[in-house]
C-alpha cells in the first residue's frame, strides 16, 4: 500500500474517534443545562438530545443512565475549575498577598459566570440532600471549601488560631454566596438592575467587588 492510501486509512479510522468525542461534549453540555432548568428528575433525555443536536439512543449509547449523564456532566465543569483552583493554591505563596486576593476574587468569579447551570445544580442539589447532594460535598464542594480555607489561612491577620477557624465558618460560606447569586438568579438581576451579569464589565466589578469583601474581612 502507497503511503497517501496508508495515511488516508489512518485519517478515516481517526474521524469516528473525533465525531464521538465532540457528540458526548455537547450531550454532556446540554445535560448540565436541563438539568439547572428542570432538575434532576424533571430532566428529560429527549429534551437533552434535542439541544444537543443528536438522536436520542446516541445519549444512551454514550451514557447508560441519567444518573451517569449527570455524575459526568457535573464532573466536567467541576474537575476543569479544580485543577486551575489546585495550581492556583500551589502557587499563590509565592505571590504579593494583595495579587493573591485579586487573583482568587477574579477565578472564582469567572468560573461562576462561565458555568451557571453548574452553580444552580450545585445549590439545587445540595439544598435537597440525598446521594447526589453527598457525592457533590464529597467530590467538590468540601474540597473546595478546603481551598478557601488554605487562602484564609495564608492571608489571615486576627489574633488566634481560634478566631481563625470560627471566622472561616462564616466567611467561606458569606464570600461563595456571594460570588454565585447573580449567576443563580441572573434573570432577576437582569430585570432589577438592567444589568447583563456574563459581560466582562460585570465579571470585573464583581471581581473587584469580592476582592475587596475578602479584603475587609481578613483584616
Amino acid at each position: 500500500m502507497c503511503p497517501t492510501a496508508q495515511t488516508e486509512v489512518k485519517r478515516k479510522r481517526g474521524r469516528p474517534r473525533v465525531a464521538e468525542e465532540d457528540g458526548k461534549s455537547l450531550i454532556k453540555a446540554a445535560a448540565l443545562e436541563e438539568f439547572a432548568r428542570s432538575g434532576f428528575k424533571g430532566a428529560s433525555i429527549e429534551r437533552i438530545a434535542k439541544t444537543a443536536g443528536v438522536a436520542k439512543p446516541l445519549v444512551h449509547y454514550h451514557f447508560g443512565s441519567k444518573q451517569e449523564l449527570w455524575n459526568a456532566s457535573v464532573a466536567d465543569g467541576f474537575e476543569r475549575f479544580t485543577e486551575k483552583a489546585r495550581s492556583f493554591v500551589s502557587e499563590f505563596l509565592e505571590l504579593p498577598p494583595e495579587d493573591v486576593i485579586d487573583r482568587f476574587a477574579e477565578e472564582i468569579v469567572r468560573f461562576s459566570a462561565e458555568n451557571p447551570y453548574l452553580v444552580r445544580i450545585s445549590t439545587d442539589e445540595t439544598s435537597k440532600g440525598g446521594e447526589r447532594a453527598d457525592w457533590l460535598k464529597e467530590h467538590y464542594l468540601l474540597p473546595l471549601q478546603t481551598m478557601m480555607s488554605d487562602v484564609v489561612d495564608a492571608l489571615w491577620k486576627g489574633d488566634s488560631k481560634q478566631d481563625k477557624v470560627s471566622y472561616a465558618s462564616v466567611l467561606n460560606p458569606s464570600i461563595f454566596g456571594a460570588i454565585n447569586f447573580p449567576y443563580i438568579d441572573a434573570e432577576v438581576v437582569q430585570e432589577a438592575h438592567g444589568a447583563d451579569v456574563f459581560s466582562e464589565s460585570y465579571i470585573q466589578r464583581h471581581s473587584q467587588f469580592i476582592a475587596k469583601l475578602l479584603r475587609a474581612s481578613l483584616r
